[in-house]
């Protein structure tokens, strides 16, 4: 039965994400999941062994709310809803963003350690969000598909040491390669 996402990133430590199909439906962890298969049969590798997959990488941090990166292979199509269920007794939005024509509830406003994916999308960008407060600003644009422990959320935080330059958003000077595996 697997329980999680495992970031084995050499640059900052080991990243878990423990699966949250509560908050997510299924297509988006079945996402990770098949991410994380395919990287291993390229690899003749073992899904909870380590593997490295095609585009898998941290590339922004922005210090004291998220690090952001990407998890995808080249041989598995894109996530293929975006939309995770309705936190209970919030009906879907009616005014949805322009970005976003056909919102509803992607998911709960974001908590400290959650993990879902980027710009209100299905990924394969995604990212890890450290903010002290509810990110009640986000309102519930981001599916959230797991969540972090605290070691994880400190391996998280010390990616904001590390080199980086602004652009609109800040971006890391080198992107954290990373290997994947389920536990």
């Amino acid at each position: 039965n697997t329980q999680g996402l495992l970031i084995r990133a050499n640059q900052i430590g080991d990243i878990r994400i423990a699966f949250r199909p509560d908050l997510a439906g299924p297509s988006s962890i079945q996402y990770v999941i098949d991410v994380v298969e395919a990287a291993a049969s390229k690899s003749d590798g073992n899904i909870h062994n380590g593997v490295k997959c095609s585009r898998c990488n941290l590339y922004r941090a922005e210090p004291k709310l998220l690090l952001q990166g990407v998890i995808a292979q080249h041989s598995i199509s894109s996530n293929s809803v975006s939309l995770g269920p309705c936190p209970e007794n919030l009906p879907p939005q009616s005014h949805c963003p322009e970005h976003d024509p056909n919102c509803g509830c992607h998911g709960p406003i974001m908590t400290k350690g959650m993990v879902g994916w980027a710009g209100g999308g299905k990924g394969p960008d995604f990212f890890l969000n450290t903010f002290d407060k509810p990110v009640d600003w986000w309102e519930h644009q981001h599916t959230v598909w797991g969540e972090l422990d605290e070691e994880s959320i400190r391996v998280v935080e010390s990616a904001y040491d590390l080199p980086a330059h602004k652009t609109s958003m800040r971006m890391l000077d080198k992107p954290i390669e990373f290997s994947i595996e389920l536990f």
